[in-house]
C-alpha cells in the first residue's frame, strides 16, 4: 500500500497531505483522519494501511501543527472546520468517513454539526472540547500568563522540546514503553518549525474557541462511534462518554481496555477492528 504525501496550498497556508491510494475493495466514501493536539498524520501510521484495505484514506497536519504552515491566525475548531471543507471541496469529495482524535475529535464534531451532508459517518477517539464551565484561580493564572505575548513564548521556548514532548506522551499512554524514541521524535520534530508557537499555545491563549457549543442533540444524525482509552488521565470515559452521547444520542460506544488517550496507537488491532465493523 502506497502512501503520497503532498502539500495543499490552502490560502491560509500550505496544508501537509497523506493520501493513500484507490481501495481495491468496495465503493464507499472516502476517510478523512484528523490528528490530536501536538500531533500530525504519523500519529496514523498505524491505522492507515488497514483502513486503506476497504476506503482511500486523506490523513491532514492541521493548520498550525505537523508539517503544516504555522502562521499568525484565528486558530479555532471553525477555522479547521473551513479547512476541511476547502479540502473536499479542493479534492473533489462530496462527503467523508471523518475520523478525529482529542481536539481534532472535537474540530471533527464541530465540522459534522455545520456540515453533516459533508460527513457519511462520525468516529471521536478521546475528544476534547467539553471542559468545565468554571476554572480554579491556579488555571485562570496560568491561562492569563500564557496569553502575554512575551510570557508565552519563553514558556515555549522552555517546555517546547523533546524532554517535554516525552513527559507528556508518557502521560497519554497506558503502556509507557510505547513511548518510543520514534515516537518522541515525531511529536519533538514539529516544536522547532517556524510558528509553532502560533498553533501550540492557541488553546490555552484563546479557550473559548476550542470549546464545543452545539446543540443536544447536535445537526449531526447519521452513525457514529465514540472510542475512548480505558484509562485516559485527561478526559476519563466516565465523565466525557454520557456528554458526548448528549450531542450524539445515535453514537454506538466502545471503550478500550488497558489504553489510555491514544487507544489507536496503543492498540491498532483492536482499533482498526472496531472502526472496520462499524464502517461496515
Amino acid at each position: 500500500m502506497t502512501i503520497i504525501e503532498s502539500i495543499w496550498p490552502w490560502k491560509y497556508g500550505n496544508i501537509r497531505v497523506w493520501e493513500s491510494e484507490q481501495a481495491t475493495t468496495g465503493n464507499q466514501p472516502p476517510v478523512l483522519l484528523i490528528h490530536g493536539f501536538g500531533a500530525s498524520v504519523e500519529h496514523w501510521d498505524l491505522n492507515i494501511p488497514v483502513l486503506a484495505e476497504t476506503r482511500k484514506v486523506y490523513a491532514l497536519d492541521l493548520l498550525g501543527f505537523g508539517l503544516s504552515d504555522k502562521p499568525e491566525a484565528q486558530y479555532s475548531l471553525a477555522l479547521w472546520a473551513e479547512q476541511f471543507k476547502d479540502f473536499l471541496t479542493f479534492k473533489g469529495e462530496k462527503e467523508v468517513a471523518l475520523i478525529g482524535h482529542s481536539m481534532g475529535g472535537a474540530a471533527s464534531l464541530f465540522f459534522a454539526d455545520a456540515y453533516p451532508d459533508c460527513v457519511e459517518r462520525l468516529v471521536l477517539v478521546d475528544a476534547s472540547g467539553v471542559f468545565p464551565e468554571k476554572v480554579s484561580p491556579i488555571e485562570q493564572f496560568l491561562f492569563s500568563a500564557i496569553k502575554n505575548p512575551i510570557i508565552g513564548n519563553v514558556a515555549f521556548s522552555l517546555f517546547g522540546n523533546r524532554y517535554a514532548a516525552k513527559q507528556n506522551l508518557i502521560l497519554t499512554y497506558y503502556n509507557e514503553d510505547q513511548v518510543t524514541d520514534e515516537l518522541v521524535e515525531q511529536f519533538s520534530r514539529p516544536l522547532k518549525t517556524d510558528g509553532a508557537v502560533n498553533g501550540y499555545l492557541a488553546p490555552s491563549r484563546n479557550p473559548e474557541k476550542f470549546r464545543l457549543r452545539l446543540s443536544k442533540p447536535c445537526n449531526f444524525a447519521k452513525p457514529a462511534l465514540i472510542v475512548w482509552g480505558e484509562y485516559d488521565k485527561a478526559f476519563a470515559p466516565a465523565e466525557m462518554l454520557p456528554k458526548f452521547k448528549e450531542f450524539l444520542p445515535q453514537a454506538e460506544t466502545h471503550i478500550m481496555l488497558k489504553t489510555a488517550h491514544c487507544p489507536h496507537h496503543e492498540k491498532p488491532d483492536e482499533f482498526n477492528a472496531v472502526v472496520k465493523r462499524f464502517f461496515a
